[in-house]
């Protein structure tokens, strides 16, 4: 009987701690004394819990309801990095670096970092080759370049598998903040917006912030790129009629979306060009469709009278114009969008005298 009840309290015992995290740990050279510190990850490093070391050694416990990605740092040495708060056991090595293992998501971070690593230890020897060879072959810089290129892939994708892997839990979202350097705004804020809003810690809407504006803009002009469809819109004239898109682009064989402003001096040049695209083309099934980013009426009035520029002209200086060009993904102007009967874009970003030479080939 007592046999039955002592295996009980282990199985109790055992059964408590899988609901607990523990962080075990060596810190080696580290003074008895020494003090760590969990902090939140913040432009304060903000405390959360703090431990001694004894003998070389030091521990946490705690409860985790989820994981979450936090920082362990030693108060005198610059040692310490990230670990994953998890129920469970985590095994940690400071000094001289670190190394956090024992737990799911800590053996991954660990993974990364080793990687990582890896890739920078490629690069030092690819700067040290360069540095220790003056003059280089063609044959090795080439060598050079696929050594770059295969050491970035290999890091790129075992990343991209553990950021994918991590979506639902605070090491894909952390790990997408450390990511920056190999990922493309676009690819960075596509993965963002997978992750679960409750994963959305300061450091994350802080990157989020800086790179959702540049990448969502790359987006959309990803989407009206040539092959892509046009985008409706409809926006008044200069007598403050509502010209509907559409009604033009499927009247018309073609029609040019010219996106420019009366103080843009590139804009500007580019007319000359347009207007002869519409006076040559006009009567072949060619409409041109001026639309203006002025914030004042009677400038882009103005710009219209003096340029000579006698094809459909929008603005809505109220913002209207502002949405459109920002639907199109349109990041300077003069940016020149070539679309078809059917609505599809044939060009988009070329200058207006390689417009003119593609409609002279489409209308031959």
């Amino acid at each position: 009987m007592r046999k039955v009840f002592l295996l009980l309290i282990v199985l109790f015992i055992a059964s408590c701690s899988g609901d607990k995290y523990r962080i075990k740990g060596s810190y080696e050279g580290a003074a008895d004394g020494t003090k760590l510190y969990i902090t939140a990850i913040d432009e304060f490093f903000t405390p959360i819990d703090s431990a001694v070391v004894r003998d070389g050694l030091f521990s946490f416990s705690g409860k985790a309801d989820t994981p979450v990605v936090r920082m362990l740092i030693s108060s005198v040495e610059l040692d310490g990095g990230p670990i994953v708060i998890e129920n469970g056991r985590t095994d940690v090595i400071l000094g001289n670096g670190m190394r956090r293992g024992g737990s799911t998501l800590n053996k991954q971070l660990q993974h990364f970092y080793d990687k990582r690593d890896v890739m920078g230890r490629r690069m030092e020897s690819i700067i040290d080759f360069i540095n220790g060879t003056p003059s280089m072959t063609a044959s090795q810089r080439d060598s050079i370049q696929l050594c770059v290129a295969a050491a970035k892939a290999d890091f790129v994708e075992m990343l991209q598998r553990t950021i994918g892997g991590n979506m639902d839990n605070a090491l894909g979202a952390f790990l997408l903040t450390q990511s920056e350097d190999y990922f493309s705004p676009d690819e960075i804020y596509s993965l963002m917006s997978m992750v679960p809003r409750h994963l959305h810690d300061k450091l994350f809407v802080a990157m989020y912030e800086r790179v959702k504006d540049e990448a969502s803009r790359k987006m959309r002009a990803m989407a009206t790129s040539v092959g892509g469809t046009y985008i409706n819109f409809e926006l008044p004239d200069a007598d403050g009629n509502k010209v509907l898109l559409s009604d033009i682009i499927t009247k018309n064989r073609y029609t040019l979306l010219d996106f420019w402003a009366s103080w843009c001096a590139p804009c500007r040049q580019e007319m000359p060009v347009i207007r002869k695209i519409y006076n040559d083309y006009k009567k072949s099934g060619v409409a041109v469709v001026s639309l203006s980013v002025d914030s004042s009426i009677e400038e882009w009035k103005e710009g219209v009278s003096s340029l000579g520029m006698q094809w459909v002209q929008l603005c809505d200086v109220a913002g209207g114009s502002a949405e459109v060009a920002s639907a199109y993904g349109v990041e300077s102007i003069p940016t020149l969008i070539l679309i078809d009967s059917e609505g599809k874009i044939i060009m988009r970003g070329e200058p207006a005298v390689r417009v003119a030479e593609r409609l002279s080939e489409l209308l031959k």
